[in-house]
């Protein structure tokens, strides 16, 4: 995807999640267990918040980000500044411009992509609170970009920081299969990442589902019970479980 993409995918989450339901906000989001649909729409604002800071290079503590956020349907407003924050910041910026982030120094493009998965990912758990399995799928590119994401950014941090992949894990494979058009993805387990790969070895299964389901599965937001599992489901369920954030 090209940044002009992702800014239209991230004014889009921005407006879906601006627009979630006051009388919602109380619900519990089943796919966070222990926060509600505020709690969602705050994190999210507080995410913005701190982004800014790092893209204008102010120095922000990701803890407590959204400790100020205001409780009832306040949170609303107060998560719209910040989106807005974010959009005015990122359209404004040089798009090579180095910034710091969680993965190293980064170019700012780099904050288009992450904020608008980040957002796509949050907007469908808030929706999930009010409207649950009825709530609208990511959009199919965005949700493929997001499955190149997580492999490439999240698994190697989250892999590394927990000891690396069982030795009995290390060469899994697993193929995901868009059965909307998406795209087919195989994965394989190594010693400190899950990678896509591009070889003819036989999975230890075959994952089907749209492309939405697919990208939520590896957030565990959807469980492998709603999706076509071909092959070994319990070693799918144990490399998904190599990274949990």
């Amino acid at each position: 995807m090209t940044p002009d993409e992702w800014l239209e995918a991230l004014r889009k989450g921005i407006a879906a999640v601006v627009a979630t339901p006051p009388e919602s906000l109380d619900r519990d989001a089943p796919s966070c267990p222990g926060w509600t649909a505020r709690d969602l729409v705050a994190h999210l604002g507080g995410v913005h918040r701190w982004a800014v800071g790092v893209i204008v290079g102010q120095k922000v503590p990701y803890q407590d980000v959204d400790a100020e956020a205001p409780t009832g349907q306040a949170v609303l407003g107060w998560y719209s500044g910040y989106a807005e924050e974010l959009v005015e910041t990122l359209t404004s910026a040089d798009l090579d411009a180095p910034t710091k982030s969680p993965f190293g120094e980064r170019p700012v493009r780099f904050w288009y992509r992450r904020q608008a998965n980040e957002v796509a990912v949050h907007r469908w758990d808030i929706e999930h609170a009010y409207r649950g399995w009825d709530t609208e799928p990511i959009d199919t590119a965005l949700a493929a970009d997001g499955i190149g994401e997580w492999s490439e950014l999240f698994t190697p941090r989250r892999i590394g920081r927990d000891g690396g992949t069982p030795a009995d894990l290390q060469g899994a494979r697993v193929l995901l299969n868009a059965n909307d058009g998406g795209g087919v993805w195989l994965l394989r387990a190594d010693a400190d990442s899950i990678g896509i790969v591009d070889d003819d070895a036989t999975p230890d299964a075959t994952v089907t589902a749209s492309t939405s389901d697919l990208l939520l599965a590896l957030w565990h937001r959807v469980p492998l019970s709603r999706l076509t599992v071909d092959g070994d489901a319990a070693r799918v369920e144990r490399v998904l479980d190599l990274v949990r954030i």
